[in-house]
């Protein structure tokens, strides 16, 4: 018959086992986060390197690429067609640098997070006005259940 210790130390086992399963996971995300940001910000900034090119007359990469892909060498831009190249050049160089801040500040994650903060607060705010015969033990669990979100939650509540 396993004792308590037993019991005790096969949950530690199965919590550790646990953990080097999410974090390797976790490293497995954050590595295909990196990637994907980088191909991101890369190409971004090629189209916006060509695009800025092309609206200076093309001389460094624009003019190449077009022969390389045509075999023929290309007419110089009309005016207007270098202002468009150049208006591509600041928009992609603009979406680039927000998917970038976006990626790397987490924007989305934090969201979420801090809307189920305050949907588990209000859940708590919830059973404290809906409660008909409010007991001490009602208050003593939102109490704990208060101390644990702020725990989970502190950059949220603060």
């Amino acid at each position: 018959m396993p004792t308590l210790q037993d019991d005790r130390q096969t949950l530690i086992q199965q919590l550790e086992y646990r953990l080097v399963l999410a974090n390797k996971k976790a490293r497995r995300y954050r590595r295909s986060n990196s990637v994907l940001l980088l191909t991101a910000v890369v190409f971004g900034l090629l189209a916006t390197s060509l695009a800025a090119d092309s609206a200076r007359g093309g001389d460094i990469a624009a003019k190449p690429v077009a022969e390389a892909t045509t075999g023929k060498i290309p007419s110089e831009l009309p005016r207007g067609w270098r202002n468009v190249c150049g208006l591509i050049a600041v928009f992609t160089f603009a979406g680039t640098l927000a998917n970038g801040i976006n990626t790397a500040l987490r924007i989305s994650e934090h969201q979420s997070k801090a809307m189920t903060c305050a949907g588990l607060i209000d859940g708590l705010k919830t059973e404290l006005v809906t409660e008909a015969g409010l007991r001490r033990e009602s208050l003593d669990k939102v109490r704990i259940d208060l101390a644990r979100i702020v725990r989970e939650y502190p950059e949220y509540l603060r």
